[in-house]
Order: C-alpha cells, then structure tokens, then sequence
C-alpha cells in the first residue's frame, strides 16, 4: 500500500554504473550524446566492462589481414571477449565486424533464423554454433560474390522483411542475389503458408 509502505529495500541495480554516471555529469556544463548513451546502457542493464588491456590484446589479434576464424588465438579472444561483463556472442561479433569486417560476420537472431529457419534463443549461443554460422556466410559471401559485411546485413533485412517466416535455404539464396527471382517463387511462398507483399 503506497499510503502505509515506507519503502526500505536498498537500490542495488548497478550502483557502482550509476554513481559514476551521476559523477561524471555533475562535473558538466552540458549533457553529450555518449553521455545519454552510457544512460541508456545502464537503464537497459548492458553494463559491459572490458579491461583496457584485453582491449589492446583484441584489437592486435582480430586486426589482422591473414587470419582465420578457425585459429586458436581467435577463438581464445572470442571465448575472452564473450565472458566480459555484458558482452554475448551478439554484441562480441558486432565488436569484431567492426574491427575486421572481412573475418568476423555479425551473429544475431535474425541473421540467424533467415539462414537456419528457426530462431535461436540467447542461452544457445557458443563458440561452435558462431564458427559454424561464420563458415555459412563464408559460403554465402563466395557464392555470390559480395563482400562478408554484406551478408548478414542482407539476412538481417530478409529476416526483417520477412518476419521470420520459414523459408528455404535455396530461397533465401535466391532473394539474396535476384529481387525478380520473388516473382518465381510467388506460389512456392504462398504454398508454405508465408503471407508476404510482392510489388
């Protein structure tokens, strides 16, 4: 009851995060956009903490123009990086496209349903599932002849698009590569029951 409650439960919700916001802004004439960022990670409880050092190590091995996703020291820092505070395999690729777009694809629900068909849940994500998913880019990336960071961006937009629906590996391929291939497949979508627009 609002009128008899005194209310003596303790915030705990990430009071170390809290008080350094509350610091650093004290001390500001003016509130930047980095700062309504970090705001917004702490309200969402993505704190992520990553030590400065691992940070270099990271970036010294996943900027590499000759490596593999595949090699131990790779896997060695992924495993590191996706054991830091608020990072999970999703942020941990999007960290490592960022770096090297050219090894490291974006792994996420969506990207990830166009090319499986199913949806993975966020407990489910590990070293060998994101290696695996890695080599099917690849082999997107290869049979298309599109650059790596175009990949899942296109599965991300498919998925989008599409709500999820449950089509074919061979379809996604094909709307992948030929927008005039919908036009082909038109019946075959509305056979397995995805309702979807065609213009």
């Amino acid at each position: 009851d609002i009128e008899k409650d005194v209310f003596e439960d303790a915030f705990s919700y990430h009071l170390q995060e809290k008080n350094a916001i509350r610091e650093n802004l004290e001390h500001k004439a003016d509130i930047q956009m980095d700062d309504i960022r970090r705001i917004a990670l702490w309200k969402y409880d993505r704190i992520i903490e990553i030590d400065d050092m691992f940070c270099t190590q990271l970036y010294h091995v996943v900027s590499k123009e000759k490596i593999s996703i595949e090699h131990k020291e790779v896997q060695e820092i992924i495993t590191k990086l996706v054991s830091c505070e608020g990072v999970g395999f999703p942020l941990a690729s999007t960290i490592l496209k960022f770096i090297n777009p050219d090894v490291f694809p974006i792994i996420d629900v969506r990207a990830y349903r166009a090319i499986y068909g199913k949806k993975i849940n966020y407990s489910q994500y590990n070293l060998k599932i994101y290696v695996e998913y890695a080599k099917r880019i690849y082999a997107i990336r290869d049979r298309l002849q599109i650059s790596l960071s175009e990949v899942d961006e296109r599965l991300y937009e498919f998925d989008k698009k599409y709500n999820g629906k449950m089509i074919s590996f061979k379809i996604i391929y094909n709307l992948i590569i030929d927008k005039e291939y919908l036009v082909i497949i038109k019946n075959e979508i509305k056979a397995i029951n995805v309702k979807t627009k065609f213009k």
